[in-house]
């Protein structure tokens, strides 16, 4: 897994999902393609059911499709080049891969970069200014003592119920424990009277964080401990230079939240096929040719 790790980290468009360590976390099981001698390469995360193969985006794995080190690569030359023995593919690419004649799906994700908090703070819209003083006047402040992994599941299983169940918690508890052991993620709290509100846990990767998981409490919510996190966040200087990936979303609310970060919208698509299709694509191509 050396090359394979060594390709992803000095990749154009490096994501921390595609590192070998993070697929083996989140993948049943797993295959690739690779082209030339790790010029570029494609994750193939795939599950068995009933002895048919079939390839299925992980869980807490936002982006995956080619990444390559050197010239941007036609991603449908790797989808056709998917084996037939994996008879159906629903795969997201990542933003750098564009386009496919296979997609089904735009997907939404919003990134931040991080420099001068002050700058920042004034392309923040005026009702994201007003969560912010409203957390900082209500009495919300940085929590002195930051969830540890147990204390943040615990939290996140009571406030997730309704769309995660016990195995996704799992994973998410596996993950995280794995990255903090590794010095690849970090716990940011907020706390109220004493007690933790909020908080986020962030991957940090290639000069990337990625919010991969959070909370907010009944208290934390009616207070607006989110805001005020993630402006404390964006102000630390070891985290300048950095890009703040907020993992989407494709649900309106909650883009329009990281929107009014002053955050800036970035698109990858969600692909589809099933094994017969490849020689229809073949055709396609040639009768445009």
């Amino acid at each position: 897994m050396v090359k394979w790790d060594k390709c992803i980290e000095r990749s154009k468009n490096s994501m921390p999902y595609a590192y070998s360590w993070y697929l083996s976390l989140v993948c049943d099981n797993w295959d690739a393609l690779v082209y030339n001698d790790y010029e570029a390469v494609m994750p193939l995360p795939w599950k068995s059911w009933f002895g048919l193969k079939y390839i299925t985006n992980p869980y807490f794995c936002q982006q995956l499709g080619v990444f390559y080190t050197q010239k941007k690569l036609d991603v449908d030359v790797f989808v056709n080049s998917i084996p037939s023995k994996f008879l159906y593919v629903s795969l997201n690419l990542n933003v750098a891969n564009g386009h496919s004649i296979f997609a089904v799906k735009k997907n939404s994700n919003y990134e931040l970069e991080i420099n001068d908090i002050e700058f920042l703070r004034n392309n923040y819209s005026k009702s994201q200014a007003k969560n912010i003083n409203k957390a900082k006047n209500k009495g919300v402040e940085l929590s002195a003592n930051v969830d540890c992994i147990s204390q943040f599941s615990d939290k996140k299983a009571i406030e997730a119920k309704a769309f995660m169940n016990t195995s996704m918690l799992a994973l998410e508890r596996r993950i995280m424990c794995a990255l903090i052991n590794t010095s690849k993620g970090r716990i940011h709290s907020v706390s109220f009277n004493g007690q933790n509100c909020c908080s986020v846990f962030l991957i940090v990767s290639d000069k990337r964080l990625i919010l991969l998981s959070s909370y907010s409490d009944k208290i934390g919510k009616s207070k607006r401990a989110y805001f005020l996190l993630l402006d404390h966040i964006f102000s630390l200087p070891n985290y300048a230079g950095f890009t703040f990936d907020f993992e989407g979303s494709n649900i309106q609310s909650i883009a329009d939240r990281n929107a009014r970060f002053g955050a800036t919208l970035t698109n990858y698509y969600t692909i589809r096929r099933f094994f017969w299709q490849k020689k229809g694509v073949e055709r396609l191509r040639k009768s445009k040719t």
